[in-house]
């Protein structure tokens, strides 16, 4: 996979509130540099013996995206010629993704929700440009029209449903699939990244994850009900936070069965895209750090959002 991209900003987007000590930066990202992993893995479908990856240099969100970030870049992209076709929401179910007055602060560092495929997509354009850097989604395979558009068409392939990633871009983009993976399981295997967690950097799913069990079975007047303000769990050994639980992340992949051929960029067309690392009113297999799910890319719900990566 030749996505050798350059760095991501990692300036603003910082928190006090809830006494962060120090504050967070929900810009942060985490860096990889590359290679081939070590060995393979039992129980995955993305590194399965005899397929060979390879990855360039990437760095990666070391948060999933927050609804403040998110509305920062949606209403810039509405005055810079994007149209991103759902607001998204403040983490679940409340909050109508268009002002924050009247809120709790906590809501504004929840990740974005509610959110499709082609919004991530176009959004990630749209944080491109604003950042002033190249996008990398276009329309066509000369690279010559970025893609601004999203839409919550059903069973109408759209242009973003065929959007072409530039490779040589040095934009914000999903991950793919086996980057997702790959970073989930603290990259190269080594004594301090044992590949045998079952979770983003655990064998007990309740330290690293927001799950069903202490998100989504109780009542919702609870305050651990429902998607919870990012980096509120342990990180993995690579110190990214939630990629166990809380929201399903988009990556870009569409979903298929994986063979010992199939690129790194996973397969070529399908129906629906990759969605990875389980949600809070998921189960604990869904946040297995092997377990892969898809929705449509049309589909935005409430437990479903997504964190970046460039070069």
């Amino acid at each position: 996979m030749a996505l050798a991209l350059a760095g991501c900003d990692t300036g603003g987007d910082t928190d006090t509130e809830g006494g962060d000590t120090p504050p967070k930066d929900y810009r942060a990202i985490v860096s990889f540099a590359g290679g081939t992993p070590i060995t393979y893995t039992t129980g995955s479908e993305v590194f399965i013996t005899g397929r060979p990856i390879t990855f360039a240099p990437f760095t990666m969100a070391k948060y999933e995206t927050t609804y403040q970030l998110w509305k920062e870049v949606y209403e810039w992209a509405g005055t810079h010629g994007y149209t991103i076709a759902n607001p998204g929401v403040e983490g679940h179910g409340e909050g109508n993704g268009t002002d924050l007055a009247g809120t709790p602060a906590q809501r504004a560092t929840r990740p974005v929700t509610s959110i499709n495929w082609r919004d991530a997509i176009v959004w990630c354009n749209a944080y491109s440009e604003k950042s002033g850097k190249t996008p990398v989604y276009y329309t066509d395979t000369t690279y010559n029209t970025v893609l601004k558009v999203s839409t919550n068409d059903g069973g109408t392939a759209t242009a973003a449903d065929g959007a072409k990633m530039k490779s040589t871009a040095n934009g914000y983009r999903l991950p793919t699939d086996a980057e997702w993976e790959y970073a989930a399981r603290g990259g190269t295997q080594s004594t301090t990244t044992p590949w045998t967690y079952a979770y983003a950097g655990s064998n007990t799913v309740g330290d690293v994850a927001w799950y069903m069990v202490n998100s989504y079975n109780l009542t919702s007047s609870n305050a651990d009900y429902g998607a919870h303000p990012v980096g509120t769990k342990a990180a993995n050994s690579k110190g990214l936070y939630d990629m166990s639980g809380n929201v399903f992340e988009w990556c870009w992949d569409w979903f298929g069965s994986i063979s010992v051929s199939t690129p790194d960029t996973g397969t070529g067309s399908g129906a629906t895209r990759v969605m990875r690392g389980g949600g809070w009113y998921g189960d604990a297999l869904n946040c297995n750090v092997a377990d892969r799910n898809s929705s449509g890319p049309d589909s935005g719900i409430d437990g479903t959002g997504f964190r970046v990566v460039c070069p």
